[in-house]
């Protein structure tokens, strides 16, 4: 397969995961959602790092958002998604997944 087949949709996924606290996201909205505030707690990242990885894992698709009140609640995307992160811990050895 040439490279240039690939869908540039799956490079940007690709990069959206190659970040620590971007897979730290996932896996806390694995569990469910949360705001940034709560993210910000579970990762330990500052708030504006947070919301910038946020926008990334949104640019590639794989969080939502929606507003409550004046708080944003961040999800996976997708049932997939959740499967793709599961997947990722286990291929890692990751306990957190068990």
């Amino acid at each position: 397969m040439d490279y240039n087949d690939v869908d540039d949709r799956l490079f940007d996924i690709g990069r959206a995961l190659g970040c620590r606290v971007r897979l730290a996201l996932l896996h806390t909205l694995a569990a469910g959602d949360a705001t940034v505030g709560e993210l910000v707690t579970s990762t330990g990242a500052n708030q504006p790092n947070v919301s910038n990885h946020l926008a990334v894992l949104r640019d590639a698709g794989l969080v939502t958002a929606d507003r409550a009140g004046r708080a944003m609640r961040y999800r996976l995307a997708s049932p997939q998604v959740r499967d793709l992160v599961k997947a990722l811990g286990a291929v890692s050895g990751d306990a957190l997944n068990t």
